[in-house]
């Protein structure tokens, strides 16, 4: 999950660094849902993708440990 995290971590700045200079040239600016292309690739997508990678994985693989028995004080 971290290694997921941090990959995303690299593509949101490494993208958005590039990414958001070139749109600043742009006129008129590209838009998708209501919001600047460059945002919703370089930053909704991936952190939408992430959140659902992390779900999923605690859904299917985390468990749940017992907790061991306490001894009782008299």
């Amino acid at each position: 999950m971290i290694v997921a995290w941090a990959v995303t971590g690299l593509w949101v700045l490494g993208y958005n660094s590039q990414a958001a200079y070139a749109a600043e040239a742009e006129t008129p600016i590209r838009m998708l849902f209501g919001l600047p292309r460059w945002t919703v690739i370089g930053w909704l997508l991936p952190l939408l993708v992430a959140n659902a990678f992390t779900i999923w994985f605690c859904l299917r693989f985390m468990r749940d440990e017992p907790m061991e028995d306490l001894p009782e004080d008299e």
